[in-house]
């Protein structure tokens, strides 16, 4: 059977360079930390990936700032938001350790650290993103009267489950006018290689990426750390060991998942324009494919702001999210009913929640998600069996 895969949000197929790039690793199999020959060159090697990653990034040169590599967004995430609630003692004010500051719809790699820090005695604000917008108002208000100093703001750039693009730059000037000493952070994992963007554009402190939405492998993330931020000790480690990364992640470096990192990131760097264009292209097909769905009660979940073209978002006409997934699977087309880091939670999604959806058209979304490597085969593919699903379902119905 012929396979379709329309699931980039949630993961990429590594690319050749990639692999390619995970095959050079092979060559430095010895501890990057090692002072010996072998350690030197494969510290050579860690430093050289790093660059291109920065590059990447928009961070030249890197120093003084630094990228930290992790094994993942999600780890990254966390390191930016318990390591800036750590790493100072904080007398309460009322009953509150300090203010942090999130969108309502943010990933759980976010989401849930945060959740544990309210435990630990942090008042944590969401902002709302009514139809995948950020509420700049809602934003002001809550710096304006928040019950104790602001210390954390983390606001994603694009929303994993609806594309939306958030206005990033203009909540970080909020942030800093009107509390200078709190880290900015941002979720860039699903903005990264889709927008232009790099942190000092953003005038954000610490920014989180992935290589694995990129045409990377797993098991390699990033997060970089502004000058500023370092030199204010405004982070600590939240995973204490051999002081590998700057002391911020301590574990051996995966070279090779580094390695497929950085040839992911100079070879969509080289392609973004084209590859961007590819996808706009393939959104056309898939709008004029599903219009007449349209008329059949087929909802499209389009931000009312910029988003991403790559990703849709739609809700079906009453036909459970797994039913028409089952379906769809059957016929070789892959999608998603939201985000892989909660499906199998069986929670409603809070992006979506966050968007403006009911529980009923939330319990009936579907994700589309494609770039470059898809064709206008996988776009047709889909239309052709999501048709013949929302028919056959609604019968049986």
């Amino acid at each position: 059977m012929e396979h379709h895969y329309l699931d980039n949000a949630a993961t990429t197929r590594p690319s050749a360079a990639a692999l390619d790039g995970m095959k050079q690793a092979e060559a430095y199999y010895a501890n990057p930390s090692s002072v010996h020959g072998a350690g030197l060159e494969a510290g050579r090697f860690l430093t050289a990936c790093r660059n291109k990653i920065a590059a990447a990034l928009g961070i030249t040169p890197l120093a003084p700032n630094r990228l930290i590599l992790t094994a993942s967004g999600t780890e990254a995430n966390n390191i930016a938001i318990l390591g800036c609630a750590h790493a100072k003692k904080r007398r309460p004010i009322g009953n509150s350790l300090g203010t942090i500051l999130l969108t309502d719809g943010e990933h759980p790699s976010m989401e849930m650290p945060a959740r544990q820090l309210e435990e630990e005695g942090y008042t944590v604000v969401r902002i709302p993103t009514p139809r995948g917008v950020l509420d700049l108002s809602a934003l002001e208000k809550a710096l304006t009267e928040a019950v104790s100093p602001v210390i954390f703001a983390g606001f994603m750039l694009v929303n994993n489950e609806t594309g939306a693009v958030y206005d990033v730059k203009s909540a970080a000037a909020l942030v800093k006018r009107y509390h200078p000493g709190a880290l900015v952070h941002c979720d860039a994992v699903q903005g990264f290689m889709k927008v232009r963007f790099s942190p000092k554009t953003l005038g954000v402190d610490t920014l989180t990426v992935s290589a694995h939405k990129i045409h990377g492998t797993r098991g390699a993330g990033a997060l970089y750390i502004g000058a500023d931020v370092e030199k204010q000790k405004k982070i600590v480690p939240v995973m204490p060991g051999g002081g590998q990364e700057f002391g911020y992640r301590s574990g051996t470096e995966n070279l090779f998942a580094i390695g497929a990192f950085a040839a992911a990131c100079q070879e969509e760097q080289f392609h973004f324009a084209a590859n961007r264009d590819a996808e706009n292209a393939l959104r056309e097909k898939l709008l004029d494919a599903i219009s007449p769905l349209l008329n059949e009660g087929v909802v499209l979940n389009i931000p009312d702001g910029k988003y991403v073209t790559g990703v849709l978002n739609l809700s079906l006409p009453a036909i459970r999210s797994e039913i028409m997934l089952n379906h769809l699977s059957g016929r070789g087309i892959y999608v998603s009913a939201g985000s892989a880091c909660s499906a199998h939670a069986r929670k409603e999604s809070a992006a979506l929640k966050a968007f403006g959806l009911s529980p009923e058209a939330m319990d009936c979304a579907l994700r589309i998600s494609f770039d470059h490597t898809n064709t206008e085969a996988d776009i047709l593919a889909f239309a052709d069996a999501l048709r013949d699903g929302v028919a056959g379902l609604q019968r049986k119905r």
